[in-house]
């Protein structure tokens, strides 16, 4: 039987007898690894017991070392931009020339918003509640006498079927839109008849009322009428505002009604929409009643 030697001395004559020599270096950190490895410490539900290793097992241990420091030994010592094993895989690199090509589509017109019964309003296009139905832009009406730095809105009063009211800074701009289903009798006080066919002519006709300028436009099948209205000295009561019971929210003292303020710019817009007459009156307390233009020309009955 021969005696046992020591593992570190079989190490060492290893590596000194072996194909290639190692740079001191290396040598040295294996030589110092292996004598300085401690065991693993287990998890406290393996055995603490060890059990005895033949000296195969030893042997194979000792090898398995070797090969994990030799490798570890390459990598730290291998100079920078070096590479341990074989080439890196190449990945596929676009050719500088290639594009890619963007596929048409069809860039659709943001859908109109659905105005809300009351609150402010923003920039934008909008569906209202009004009957007959139409929809309208705002835009640089939000901007009247807007203080700077202020996020510059509008505000919207009233948003029925039988009444749209805008309002836009201070003093105010704005816009009434009015379904005109009966209107007073001038033969009758007191008394409500159906709207005539000419109801631009029948407001020109109203004591108090001198019409300066008179014009008629076609707007997507939709005759309009224009009237400039002098302000006159009271207010001009034409008829009742369909679905409003609250003398507060309109004309007239003692009946809701739609009407011509007294002592302002009016211009008022007469159209025949679907059998219905609509009145639309674009206001300005301080003579602007321009401004509310854009507005009144973005209407787009449904």
């Amino acid at each position: 039987m021969s005696a046992p030697r020591d593992p570190d001395a079989i190490v060492a004559a290893w590596l000194e007898e072996g194909p290639a020599a190692l740079p001191e270096p290396t040598r040295r950190a294996i030589a110092v690894n292996t004598r300085t490895m401690n065991q693993r410490r287990h998890p406290i539900w393996m055995p603490q017991r060890r059990p005895s290793m033949n000296s195969y097992a030893r042997w194979a241990v000792a090898a398995i070392a070797i090969v994990l420091a030799v490798g570890g030994a390459a990598y730290f010592l291998a100079p920078a931009g070096g590479q341990v094993g074989g080439p890196p895989i190449s990945s596929p690199i676009s050719s500088p020339h290639a594009t890619a090509t963007p596929r048409p589509t069809d860039v659709a017109s943001p859908s109109p918003s659905i105005l809300a019964r009351e609150g402010f309003v923003y920039p934008g296009t909008y569906v209202s509640a009004f009957d007959p139905p139409l929809t309208f832009a705002i835009d640089r009406e939000v901007q009247h006498n807007c203080a700077p730095g202020f996020k510059c809105r509008g505000s919207i009063d009233v948003n029925l079927p039988g009444w749209i009211d805008l309002e836009f800074g201070q003093p105010p701009i704005g816009v009434h839109i009015i379904r005109i289903d009966k209107v007073d009798d001038p033969a009758h006080p007191g008394r409500l008849i159906d709207p005539p066919a000419d109801l631009a002519s029948w407001i020109a006709s109203r004591p108090g009322v001198t019409v300066t300028r008179r014009s008629s436009i076609t707007i997507g099948g939709v005759t309009r009428t224009e009237l400039d209205i002098e302000p006159v000295s009271k207010d001009v009561v034409l008829g009742p505002i369909p679905g409003v019971t609250d003398p507060r929210l309109a004309i007239g003292e003692s009946n809701p009604a739609a009407g011509i303020d007294a002592n302002s710019v009016s211009r008022l817009y007469v159209a025949t929409v679907d059998g219905h007459q609509v009145l639309i009156e674009p206001y300005a307390q301080d003579g602007s009643v321009d401004a509310m233009q854009p507005l009144v020309d973005s209407i787009v009955w449904h």
